[in-house]
């Protein structure tokens, strides 16, 4: 097989991929050079041709090169509808003790959360060869009531509002990941009047 065989079955592909597949850190730089494939993230590349093609390029990105990671906040209330407009970096959370991703190329935040609050709300989407994992709309409002201080309360109500307004939860989903998220307090006030 050559290497634009390769690219037909590998869009994206990883630098230990093309080792496996028998082609060396040269051919691959060579074929960067031409233009033919894009660095996504150090040792992660993509066809030129469909670099664009997904909205989840960076997800993908982080999946491709292994990290530990749950897209949060913004980028979550992106991905669920919240909004239509696009954060200007990509939010993700990690476990407490997980390594910071370090090879990628994009705007990246990171919140760190403990294990009980990082693996409740978990969804998984699957984005062409890559699966990545998303918190449910109900986790992300309830992380945002979290970081209200980061972030202020008006952005969490909104999100609470315009979620509710959406169907994009329940009532109880709300709920008990704000009891995971330990605000059940602080959001009451808000949900007396916007869910009733």
């Amino acid at each position: 097989m050559n290497f634009v065989e390769f690219l037909k079955q590998h869009k994206r592909f990883s630098l230990a991929t093309a080792l496996k597949n028998g082609f060396n850190r040269a051919i691959v730089g060579y074929y960067l050079k031409r233009g033919d494939i894009v660095r996504l993230a150090r040792g992660v590349y993509v066809d030129s041709k469909t670099s664009n093609d997904s909205e989840y390029v960076d997800f993908e990105t982080l999946a491709e090169c292994g990290y530990e990671f749950t897209v949060s906040l913004f980028s979550a209330l992106k991905i669920h509808g919240f909004t239509t407009s696009n954060p200007v970096e990509t939010w993700i959370a990690i476990p407490q003790n997980a390594k910071k991703p370090n090879k990628v190329d994009f705007p990246l935040r990171i919140v760190w959360l403990g294990d009980k609050s990082y693996n409740y709300g978990v969804q998984v989407i699957q984005s062409g060869e890559q699966n990545f994992k998303v918190y449910s709309p109900a986790k992300t409002v309830a992380d945002l009531f979290k970081f209200r201080n980061k972030f202020g309360i008006d952005i969490a109500i909104e999100a609470l509002k315009e979620g509710w307004k959406k169907h994009l939860f329940t009532a109880d989903e709300l709920y008990r990941a704000a009891q995971v998220c330990r605000v059940t307090r602080v959001i009451e006030p808000y949900t007396e009047s916007v869910l009733s």
